[in-house]
């Protein structure tokens, strides 16, 4: 019957290896933005819907600046990476329509309306009953040192309402000009040209990134020296990201399972342990990762880096059956198997249950993590149970004497009435450790902290930024209203509210799309204020001061005001504001105010209060926010796996057994975090997660220690010893991750598995052993 099981599992097995060949051939497919790893809940899907479509536009953006001494190589590099990103096929180049037939068909497109559009300081002046100095700042324009109006806009604006109105347009790369078709400017002598695009595909894609960023650096490298090319964009920043988190998993894999090898090499002094011990990892992990790529279609990166830690708990199961050479008597695989069978399974099964548990979180991440380690664990617990006892040919080994009397020893500390005060001291010491950092310990959730930025991109950004001007942020307005004329009467409201911030600090601009079309109620205030302040005996004056030969036609100020769905048409000059306006639910229209680098949210927060239908979004707040909120629900978490465990545990020991077998994993679980804090570290909502695994494996070590008796204690203590070296070795290891979120998982690991290793043994007082 086993050997039956036995063949079957290799057809599963062997199924699973053919599957990931296929997908390996085919290409795997990853994704690498942290956000992957997130909560998607949402309480409000509107803001959900705003965030998500903001979100995606940002990230879709690409913007290079070319610089060089010489303008004229700097435009031809600038022109020879706009025709290289035009031909992946993936961007879609944005700077290329400013030139002058944009500009012209943006003055076609307002020009009829201007008595209606006016720059704020023009219609502040006309409120204040001031018409006399917006005719005085017109006869400047065009009378001063730099005239900049011609005759035939003079003829039919003579205040030159419509310039005044097109210079108070928003313009976030305030420090560019237009020059010969190209935007660019000059700093300390050198020119520097912009190219923008926007991506057409996935920026978090892997495949994306190489077929984008490959060929885009060849092209800069030909460009040759003396110029100098920045970058900026989502699929930048998570190209290094994912080359960083594939490093990371590389090392740690190889790490881990170098270690593993030295330590099963030392400890058995044989080939046979290691060969088996490599068998359980590779088809745990094989079979994991088939079956992960099956389920999901992709993996995440950090979720495959967590997973490459899965090797040392895998191997757990094959290091406790092969420690039964050590035993006294030379006892035949089956029986080596039956010894141990009922510790492996329980800790199988609890394992599994606080992986599982993972599952409970809407994190798609997390839920990933959970497959990958739970199916690797059941298939490393099968290659135990039916493939090791047919192929182990161990035979028992003449040394061992040192270390199972090492292992004999660290039993006697918990054991041994005579080291009582040890005990005692131990424990109270633990205690005190533990009283002080809970006092100390302190909650951060803020998600800006969670992912490692590459530092050149970050410098290039930030070069970028003083350069040009402000290239936008992630902060919104979201303005709700039954249809358009509604929502631009409250954006026109918030406009009044946040232009006194700017000159604050608070923030260093926005777009609103109000500032490009106000409402149909404003055009017609404004062209009443028109009619009021500057027709008729200023208009005259203005006529004679300018020297035309007749005043402008009358205007009918009762025609059709600019609409947004007239200005935001496909292909039009301000087609861009489609970025400002979502779909919304039927009767509801949404409106976006986008923010540049905003500082101080509590007073753009106080901006919106009072306005219906306004609110402040900000994305990686509501993230902290959210972490937080689930940083508290893992800690639920962490209770129902505790909760799910005891019914087995209580099955086999019985209800007071049971008891002193949760509690050594679960002072590991409190002291874990204690440790940490007294270190400085703060609580996250990944350290809660390692919590949840700290539970687990310190079960698993606690109901080895639970199982064995007599004799065979040392080699079962040996055996713990030496899972806890190979689970340190890899759940340790990702305490030395660049990514914050994984050093905070490791790092809680690597103190939680020490913890529970050195406590074990107090599974056993009060017991007796268990047959």
């Amino acid at each position: 019957m086993i050997r039956i099981a036995a063949v079957l599992w290799l057809a599963v097995v062997a199924l699973a290896g053919g599957y990931l060949v296929q997908r390996l051939h085919h290409g795997l497919a990853f994704r690498t933005d942290l956000m992957a790893l997130l909560p998607r809940e949402q309480q409000d899907p509107t803001i959900q819907h705003a965030n998500d479509t903001v979100t995606r536009a940002l990230s879709q953006r690409v913007l290079l600046l070319v610089g060089g001494a010489d303008r004229a190589r700097a435009r031809d590099a600038a022109a020879e990476l706009t025709r290289q990103l035009t031909a992946t096929g993936l961007v879609e180049i944005t700077t290329s329509g400013f030139d002058k037939d944009r500009l012209q068909r943006l003055g076609a497109l307002y020009f009829p309306y201007r008595r209606g559009l006016l720059a704020e300081d023009d219609r502040r002046r006309l409120l204040d009953g001031k018409g006399g100095e917006v005719a005085l700042r017109a006869l400047s324009q065009v009378f001063g040192f730099v005239g900049m109006a011609d005759a035939r806009l003079v003829q039919r604006d003579p205040f030159l309402l419509m310039p005044g109105f097109f210079a108070s347009l928003p313009l976030p790369l305030s420090k560019l000009t237009l020059d010969d078709g190209m935007l660019s400017m000059s700093d300390g002598g050198t020119t520097w040209v912009l190219i923008a695009g926007r991506l057409t595909d996935e920026p978090y894609a892997l495949d994306v990134q190489r077929r984008l960023i490959g060929p885009l650096d060849e092209a800069v490298d030909r460009l040759g020296p003396g110029l100098e090319v920045l970058r900026l964009g989502a699929v930048f920043f998570a190209k290094a990201g994912a080359e960083q988190a594939m490093s990371e998993t590389s090392s740690i894999g190889v790490a881990s399972t170098l270690g593993t090898v030295l330590l099963v090499l030392v400890a058995f002094r044989a080939l046979a342990p290691l060969w088996l011990s490599l068998l359980v990892i590779g088809v745990g992990v094989m079979t994991a990762l088939s079956a992960s790529l099956w389920a999901f279609g992709e993996l995440h990166v950090g979720a495959l880096l967590f997973g490459v830690s899965l090797i040392g708990v895998a191997v757990d199961y094959s290091l406790q059956y092969c420690s039964e050479i050590f035993a006294s008597d030379d006892a035949p695989p089956r029986n080596r198997l039956r010894r141990v069978l009922m510790g492996i399974t329980l800790g199988t099964a609890t394992t599994v249950i606080g992986y599982l548990t993972l599952f409970l979180a809407p994190f798609p991440g997390l839920h990933q993590i959970a497959a990958f380690s739970a199916v690797g664990l059941v298939a490393a617990w099968l290659t135990v149970v039916l493939w090791l006892p047919l192929l182990d040919r161990s035979k028992p080994p003449r040394h061992g004497a040192g270390m199972l009397a090492a292992a004999a020893g660290f039993l006697a500390l918990w054991e041994n009435p005579r080291h009582h005060r040890a005990r005692v001291a131990v424990l109270g010491l633990l205690a005190v450790i533990g009283v002080a950092g809970l006092i100390r310990l302190h909650a951060d959730d803020d998600v800006r902290r969670m992912q490692s930025l590459s530092a050149g991109l970050v410098a290039q950004q930030q070069r970028i930024q003083s350069l040009i001007g402000s290239t936008g942020g992630t902060q919104f307005f979201l303005i709700q209203a039954p249809d358009d004329e509604t929502a631009l009467q409250r954006e026109e409201q918030l406009i009044a509210r946040l232009r006194p911030l700017v000159g604050q600090g608070a923030l260093s601009g926005f777009q609103a799309p109000a500032q490009y079309v106000p409402s149909a109620a404003r055009q017609r205030e404004n062209r009443a204020l028109v009619h009021a302040q500057l027709d008729g005996t200023l208009l005259d004056e203005q006529v004679r001061q300018l020297g035309l030969s007749q005043a402008p036609a009358a205007a009918d100020d009762s025609g059709p005001v600019l609409t947004l769905a007239e200005a935001r048409g496909a292909g039009g000059p301000l087609s861009f504001l489609s970025m400002l306006l979502l779909d919304g639910t039927a009767g509801e229209t949404l409106h976006v105010v986008t923010l540049d680098h905003a500082t101080r949210l509590d007073l753009l927060a106080q901006a919106a209060e009072g306005l219906p239908g306004v609110r402040l979004v900000d994305p990686a707040g509501d993230f902290s926010a959210l972490l937080a909120k689930y940083r508290n629900r893992a800690m639920l978490l962490l209770a129902l796996s505790a909760a799910l465990m005891a019914p087995l545990l209580a099955w086999r020991y019985g209800i007071k057994r049971g008891l002193w077998v949760m509690l050594p994993p679960s002072l590991a679980v409190v002291l874990a975090p204690a440790v940490r804090a007294l270190a400085g570290g703060a609580f996250t909502f990944f350290d809660a997660m390692a919590l949840v695994l700290v539970l687990s494996v310190g079960v698993d070590y606690a109901v080895f220690c639970a199982e064995t008796s007599g004799s065979r204690k040392p080699v079962t203590m040996l055996a713990v010893a030496m899972a806890a070296c190979t689970a340190l070795m890899s759940f340790g290891l990702l305490a030395l991750s660049d990514v914050l979120a994984v050093r905070h998982f490791g790092s809680t690991m690597l103190v939680g598995i020490l913890l529970a290793f050195l406590l074990a043994p107090l599974a056993r007082s009060g017991m007796g052993s268990v047959r």
